[in-house]
């Protein structure tokens, strides 16, 4: 069974499909890995393993504003225990 390649400008895999539903001068492969196939590009016939760099999750307002008020409860010892 052959399966069809839908891949990015890099060659990163987007999504894969039957041969049957793959759009004309689609690649075709015999398998794939069985991962998340957006974690690899395809170059010269090759899988090649390169995940995206996950973003970095930056803390919202009210962590912010918590985070704020723990640390002056601690540095002026009032800090309440429930």
């Amino acid at each position: 069974m052959k399966y069809a390649l839908n891949l990015g400008e890099d060659g990163r895999v987007l999504s894969i499909t039957y041969e049957e539903f793959a759009p004309e001068n689609a690649v075709l492969v015999d398998s794939f890995p069985k991962d998340d196939v957006s974690d690899y590009r395809y170059v010269d016939g090759d899988f090649i393993h390169d995940p995206l760099p996950v973003p970095e999750e930056k803390p919202s307002q009210m962590d912010i504003l918590e985070a704020q008020v723990t640390y002056t409860a601690m540095m002026t010892d009032t800090l309440l225990e429930v």
